[in-house]
């Protein structure tokens, strides 16, 4: 309870700053024209503003820096101490990671102004500028030793980070299709996310989960269908980039593991996003159109053309987000042979996914009763 009551309160910061926080971005957007058009591949039918990405980075930035920097001031404060003293004790500690802390944050203000940029210039912002910002924003955090550890050498390390980081920014960028599921989906993978932190013992990996969480929330409760106000290309890339970075800094195997297959447990957190930008790609590969040119050939569409709403496809891959989230959270403490039905169960839904996507449906032919 001593540490779940400041989570509580950032939690609540976060989501009440950013609830504030959409209105100025929907105001600005309209001021500098950041609308969205309507068209033949978009669900919306009015022109809506772009820039709700404004106030899930700054809600997310302004929570975690006030936070960080007001801890050493709360400390002594008799009220703060009796209520938050063993969480206050613990934050001590977070200067240990600062260096990693700023240049999440450095990196995540970066990919934010590339993806802001692309927002208000459109098609005159150059896609290589774009990959060159994201590929900037991902070498940040490396600097800052954000990496992975699981392979021998350090530039193997260095080229995966490098790969997930930019890999995972551009899965939530395409993502953002729907109402609702971009933030969605980064919301129910940070909770299956926070669910192993807090197991663990990760204190101050889980309050900046939380942070991230609350500005999702209330970035949603404008976005979920019919939305008033979209991501922008700033929201979705900064989603992204965020969750590739807080996927780093996360500590999966415990003293009770039995493998490093808990190192897993990101890919199949993320593995709707991840999937997602795989068949697309594959199938604009295969098609010999560009990669970067959007479609409606995404699992959300897919799901429309199926039969359901809009909203229920995107309830639907809220929940397969959480069953494989579910699935992964236990690999920490799994046994091999627990290990292996995990991975089995994820695979088994994956591949309902894959069916989803490729099999056509064919009309059967009517029989007439006899």
């Amino acid at each position: 309870m001593a540490t779940a009551l400041p989570a509580l309160a950032v939690m609540t910061c976060a989501l009440l700053l950013s609830a504030a926080l959409v209105p100025v971005a929907r105001f600005t957007a309209r001021r500098l024209g950041v609308m969205d058009a309507p068209g033949p591949r978009k669900v919306h039918a009015e022109p809506t503003p772009r820039m709700g990405g404004l106030a899930v980075s700054l809600s997310f930035a302004g929570v975690v820096l006030l936070g960080y920097l007001a801890v050493p001031l709360l400390q002594g404060v008799p009220a703060i101490e009796a209520h938050f003293g063993p969480a206050l004790a613990l934050l001590l500690e977070a200067y240990r990671v600062e260096r990693k802390l700023l240049a999440l944050l450095a990196g995540a203000a970066l990919v934010f102004a590339v993806g802001l940029a692309d927002d208000t210039l459109g098609s005159r912002f150059p896609v290589g500028v774009k990959a060159a910002g994201q590929l900037a924003a991902a070498l940040v955090v490396i600097a800052a030793d954000v990496r992975t550890s699981f392979l021998p050498y350090d530039w193997m390390n260095t080229v995966v980070t490098l790969l997930w980081l930019v890999g995972v920014t551009n899965a939530f960028n395409l993502l953002d299709n729907m109402d609702g599921l971009c933030a969605g989906v980064a919301l129910v993978a940070s909770a299956m996310l926070l669910l192993n932190a807090w197991l663990l013992g990760e204190f101050f990996i889980s309050l900046i989960l939380v942070a991230f969480m609350g500005s999702l929330l209330g970035f949603l409760i404008y976005n979920w269908s019919p939305a008033s106000i979209f991501l922008g290309d700033c929201g979705s890339l900064f989603i992204g980039y965020v969750m590739a970075s807080l996927t780093l800094l996360e500590r999966y195997v415990s003293h009770a593991s039995s493998s490093y297959f808990p190192v897993l447990m990101p890919v199949l957190v993320l593995a709707m996003p991840l999937l997602d930008t795989a068949t697309v790609v594959v199938i604009r590969l295969k098609e010999g159109r560009p990669i970067y040119v959007g479609d409606s050939r995404h699992i959300s569409h897919r799901l429309v053309s199926l039969g359901l709403s809009p909203q229920t496809a995107v309830l639907v891959i809220y929940l397969i987000t959480f069953c494989l989230g579910m699935g992964a959270a236990s690999l920490a403490d799994a046994t091999p042979v627990e290990t292996l039905l995990i991975l089995l169960q994820s695979a088994g839904m994956v591949t309902l996914v894959l069916i989803l996507l490729f099999f056509e449906r064919r009309v059967l032919p009517r029989r007439d009763a006899a």
